[in-house]
């Protein structure tokens, strides 16, 4: 069976490389991997540069306080590479550090936690350190963890035949969504498995179907939600290599959830099937009357370390008790597993239909929003992988089309992180997400188009 690059070059006008045939080509004309990716590079750079400085000195120009801003979410995530360092793999799902997904990216953390272990550094794990050393270390590794997403986005760019210019554009507004999700949330593991799942994507365009089962395995047991596209690409893969295709993409995170569920098989279970969502810190949605109460709303007495400035101008660390009123914790398992039933009728649609390579990134990026629109509680870094992929399909049309689909991703972004009423909250989101999905929508000329394996084989090919 021919490749689908091979098909596309036999179907279209004119004559169409894989990302992989043009690299080499850039290769035989002097062009090296540094210079080609010098948009990413320099994105990933300016990532790192300004994350670390808004951990260092956002609180001492804004707040005059003395702490770094380090997001909570990835102590958690760190705590969980703790416990697999300390031989306790099967119990980050039954700890307090509240990990979540899947343990791959607690995984490629161990090495930071090895190394902050030997090197002696403090860690925010189990008490609220200003300081934590360990953040020199862990700090970078996680920014460029994340910021690696914007390699295969312009892998993709290179795919749509996007000039130089409007891919330097794409870089600049892919690197401003990604910030956030990094600096501000410290949930590396979406832009990298999304990053995975990519160069999935662009394994099957290729009909690399070996390359497929190890990319999208791999992204699964970083982070589960690159499933919600793989059965669109699926789709595009011949029936015959389905089987071999499933068991690539399910080893790896079988391998990693066996300790765990082996171990603590109710913790781990309730966890990953729940999936908490915690209305405290985030956004409710009108699907949160529908979710099932993991835990109602209370009223505890709590302890807190509060940093106040004496009379004499010293600061100090003083111990409060103060009462607090937690609001519920509610599942949010259900609501996905409604997003990866519509994921799946959007890759019947692929199967049975001919379609472009942008409008399969289009429908890809459809697919990541909708999560959105389902979540009993939103965050908003759940944005970014839907908005990325829209953002490639946009780069492909006219600058006034671009331009509208950057100010609808940044509308919607910002405010994902107000704080309203929660239909009024859902209105408010939606609406800019959804403009920016209608302005992305693939010119009818884009690309030549992909077939199903099906129609592929009876092709004669000259």
């Amino acid at each position: 069976m021919k490749p689908f690059s091979n098909v596309l070059g036999a179907l279209s006008q004119k004559d169409s490389l894989t990302v992989e045939e043009t690299a080499d080509r850039d290769s035989a004309q002097g062009n090296g991997w540094p210079r080609r990716y010098a948009g990413p590079l320099l994105g990933m750079l300016v990532i790192v540069v300004t994350g670390m400085a808004y951990s260092f000195f956002w609180p001492v120009l804004i707040y005059h306080a003395a702490n770094w801003m380090i997001p909570d979410d990835l102590w958690n995530t760190y705590r969980a590479s703790e416990y697999i360092v300390w031989q306790g793999a099967g119990q980050i799902y039954n700890n307090p550090a509240a990990f979540q997904t899947f343990p791959g990216i607690a995984v490629i953390l161990t090495p930071i936690a090895k190394l902050a272990g030997v090197l002696n550094l403090s860690a925010s794990t189990s008490i609220q350190i200003l300081h934590p050393t360990t953040w020199f270390i862990l700090g970078p590794v996680e920014l460029v963890l994340g910021s690696l997403l914007l390699f295969p986005l312009d892998k993709l760019a290179q795919l749509l035949s996007i000039s130089s210019r409007r891919r330097a554009a794409l870089v600049i507004a892919e690197s401003i969504l990604i910030w956030p999700a990094l600096a501000l949330w410290g949930h590396p593991e979406d832009p990298l498995a999304l990053a995975l799942g990519i160069y999935g994507l662009i394994a099957v365009l290729d009909g690399a179907w070996f390359r497929t089962g190890i990319w999208f395995g791999l992204a699964i047991a970083v982070q589960p939600l690159v499933i919600l596209i793989a059965p669109l690409l699926i789709a595009l893969v011949p029936l015959k290599r389905w089987l071999m295709i499933g068991l690539e993409m399910l080893i790896p995170s079988v391998a990693l959830l066996l300790p765990p569920l082996i171990q603590e098989w109710g913790p781990s279970t309730r966890i990953l099937l729940q999936q908490p969502n915690y209305l405290q810190y985030n956004h409710a949605t009108p699907w949160a009357s529908l979710a099932p109460i993991l835990k109602q709303s209370h009223v505890e007495t709590v302890r807190t370390l509060k940093y106040v400035k004496l009379a004499n101008g010293e600061h100090r660390s003083i111990e409060v008790v103060s009462t607090a009123h937690f609001q519920a914790v509610l599942a949010a398992g259900p609501g996905r597993i409604i997003v990866i039933l519509v994921a799946c009728l959007l890759g019947v649609l692929v199967k049975m239909r001919q379609v472009s390579t942008a409008k399969l990134l289009w429908l890809a990026a459809l697919a990541l929003s909708l999560r959105c629109e389902f979540e009993p509680v939103m965050v908003p870094y759940y944005l970014l992988p839907g908005l990325a992929l829209a953002l490639v399909v946009a780069s492909t049309k006219r600058s006034s089309d671009f331009f509208v689909v950057c100010v609808a991703a940044g509308t919607c972004t910002v405010l994902s992180y107000l704080h309203l009423n929660a239909w009024i909250y859902y209105f408010a989101m939606s609406c800019p997400l959804f403009v920016a999905l209608a302005w992305a929508w693939p010119r009818r000329n884009a690309l030549a188009p992909l077939v199903t394996p099906d129609v592929q084989d009876s092709l004669a090919l000259p």
